[in-house]
């Protein structure tokens, strides 16, 4: 009798079967929100929203694509962060391009924007350090008769803005290649937005690892103690501001408060101090 040979053949994933996997690959390897960064992975595999991956939950996955997926997946377990993986971060409501080029934006940020809100609608804004644009870009698009100048010492930063003001239809935008630490842009504003590198060289070697390695270092910190940016800025703050002006800033949380207050008291200046999600002090708003 010839004996029978049976070929195993290879095992059929499905969109579902992916999700479930992925989400449980995550979760062993210590990745928060672990089923909503494999679906982000798979959707952009697929080259799908999100929404659509359960329309199509029982649709089988080709060998080009599940090679795709399992690259997307090794790089996410490498601690590369999913922002830089999808190419994409939500920021305010939009959805910006990012690259290593700029810092990813962070939902506590979204708070200069709600400070920018609460005052009197400017005529013009400055956002210095610009990277990805969404401080700039979502200003120009709440304030459409203002002119907004984004300012970065980054080529590769500004071409990024650039794309994400043409994407989301910003047209009120000027950029311009200058170092904040040497010039001081022309004109005077109604409000100056700044996100500046205020992490501390002791610092840096706390923070989560795919920060570290990944993010741009110019954008986190400063080479010294943090405050470099926030000296610069008591010092030109009253030359970039109109008579009504705000300078709207990102701090880095209660224990730099009273060192940036410090800095800007000493020039006259009065800040005020507002809480991010998690109640740390995350915005000074100062006025001259």
């Amino acid at each position: 009798m010839t004996a029978k040979t049976t070929t195993e053949q290879p095992r059929l994933w499905r969109i579902i079967d992916l999700i479930k996997w992925g989400e449980e690959y995550f979760l062993k390897r210590d990745i928060t929100n672990a089923r909503l960064e494999v679906e982000w992975l798979l959707a952009q595999t697929l080259d799908l929203k999100r929404v659509d991956l359960y329309v199509q939950f029982e649709r089988p996955m080709e060998p080009g694509e599940l090679a795709r997926f399992k690259e997307l997946i090794r790089r996410r377990v490498s601690g590369e962060p999913l922002q830089y993986i999808i190419g994409t971060a939500p920021f305010c409501e939009h959805e910006f391009l990012v690259t290593p080029a700029v810092l990813i934006p962070r939902p506590e940020t979204e708070i200069l924007i709600d400070r920018l809100k609460a005052g009197p609608d400017p005529a013009a804004i400055l956002d210095i350090g610009t990277g990805s644009g969404c401080l700039a870009v979502t200003a120009a698009l709440l304030f459409p008769d203002a002119q907004v100048t984004a300012v970065d010492v980054s080529p590769d930063a500004l071409e990024v803005a650039k794309d994400n003001a043409e994407n989301l239809g910003a047209t009120n935008i000027t950029f311009v290649d200058l170092d904040i630490l040497k010039s001081v842009p022309e004109g005077q504003f109604n409000a100056v937005l700044c996100n500046p590198p205020y992490i501390s060289e002791q610092e840096m070697t706390t923070l989560q690892a795919e920060v570290r390695k990944h993010e741009p270092a110019t954008a986190l910190w400063d080479n010294g103690d943090g405050l470099t940016f926030f000296r610069r800025l008591a010092q030109i703050g009253p030359r970039l501001l109109a008579p009504d002006g705000r300078l709207i800033m990102e701090i880095g949380g209660r224990s730099q408060a009273g060192p940036v207050e410090g800095l800007f008291t000493a020039g006259g200046a009065t800040c005020a101090f507002y809480p991010d999600l998690q109640g740390d002090l995350r915005a000074c708003v100062v006025h001259w």
